[in-house]
């Protein structure tokens, strides 16, 4: 399943890896930044001078280990892909053999908390104009969340689960895109969760 990361990973301009402990940590602290500036500010309006200056950091520091803004966009958003493809593999060994809307319950409850703890994985993997190392990343995830639903029982089909797995990817961003309250937001998410199990319950 992680084969499609894997090769998004290995097309990327290549970032230079630190070889020391402090290396690390001024890698770590670069990411870091960029992450909570590209989902504060969006990747488009986020300038790799002001990574650098939230990282603590020298402009020329932040081009050593990420040559483009680009390269620290793959960075982080092929760290976050590979944690959310282990989240996806180990909910599927749970919810196998459980009712699709209880799978859908699971799902949207596991990638709130995902988004919540990574907002930048959104707004870096949603990008108009992407390259080819998002749709990668993209279509790794539509394939594992088909498999959920495909291990419900009873089975949904291959077709269904496969809008289902192009379907609450598109739910999840709805609050996302939503400005004002986080309350709301919540909310609202609530709602769409509550409305697709209950048609799940109600078709199965």
């Amino acid at each position: 399943m992680r084969m499609a990361s894997e090769k998004a990973r290995a097309k990327k301009p290549q970032a230079r890896a630190p070889r020391q402990e402090r290396g690390r940590a001024r890698v770590a602290a670069l990411r870091a930044a960029g992450a909570e500036l590209f989902a504060e500010k969006g990747f488009v309006a986020t300038t790799m001078t002001e990574i650098a200056a939230k990282a603590g950091a020298a402009i020329g520091t932040l081009y050593l280990f990420f040559p483009t803004k680009d390269a620290l966009a793959q960075a982080i958003l092929a760290d976050h892909a590979d944690e959310l493809s282990a989240m996806l593999d180990d909910l599927r060994n749970a919810c196998e053999g459980e009712p699709a809307s209880m799978i859908a319950d699971r799902l949207f409850e596991a990638l709130g908390d995902f988004v919540a703890r990574h907002p930048a994985y959104s707004a870096l993997l949603d990008l108009p104009g992407d390259g080819a190392w998002r749709k990668a990343i993209r279509l790794q995830r539509r394939q594992q969340i088909a498999a959920l639903f495909s291990g419900a029982v009873p089975p949904v089909p291959d077709e269904k689960a496969e809008r289902l797995a192009i379907i609450v990817p598109q739910l999840m961003r709805i609050p996302i895109t939503m400005s004002g309250e986080k309350r709301m937001r919540e909310a609202v998410l609530g709602e769409l969760r509550l409305m697709l199990t209950q048609h799940l319950s109600s078709a199965g």
